[in-house]
């Protein structure tokens, strides 16, 4: 389960919207407590992959890094990463399957024509190797 205020959403939304019709991304800082992610803020991401950036995104590991280390001199964690899907709906695509790690919520950004229309939050099962759904909760 992922807790998220609606401000700090809006926000990702924002970013989403502007970086529209490439994939936007970056990171959810949080904590954890009994099983929960709760959010509390995002530190947008340069999407540095190569190729189209209209279908796939990439956050370079050096920029992971520092903002890890950013966010646990501040007592927080990275909970996830958001990522949006211009124009295609809120499911992860087999590249999100691919690419995903453990321990890590990802919340996936529909937006159709410049617009957030849908949310949804994944986790990887790592038995199966394959993202399930994980219940998303907007706090106001």
């Amino acid at each position: 389960m992922i807790r998220i205020p609606r401000e700090v959403l809006r926000s990702i939304s924002e970013s989403c919207s502007a970086r529209y019709p490439e994939e936007a991304c970056g990171f959810l800082i949080g904590r954890i407590e009994g099983g929960v992610r709760i959010v509390s803020r995002h530190t947008p991401a340069r999407n540095s992959h190569t190729g189209d950036k209209n279908r796939r995104y990439l956050i370079d590991p050096l920029e992971y890094k520092a903002v890890e280390e950013e966010t646990e001199r501040a007592g927080l964690s990275i909970v996830g990463v958001y990522h949006s899907h211009p124009d295609a709906p809120a499911i992860p695509s087999e590249y999100d399957n691919l690419h995903a790690v453990p321990f890590l919520t990802y919340l996936i950004i529909s937006v159709r024509r410049g617009t957030p229309v849908e949310f949804s939050s994944w986790i990887l099962n790592e038995i199966t190797g394959r993202l399930e759904r994980d219940y998303l909760e907007i706090l106001d």
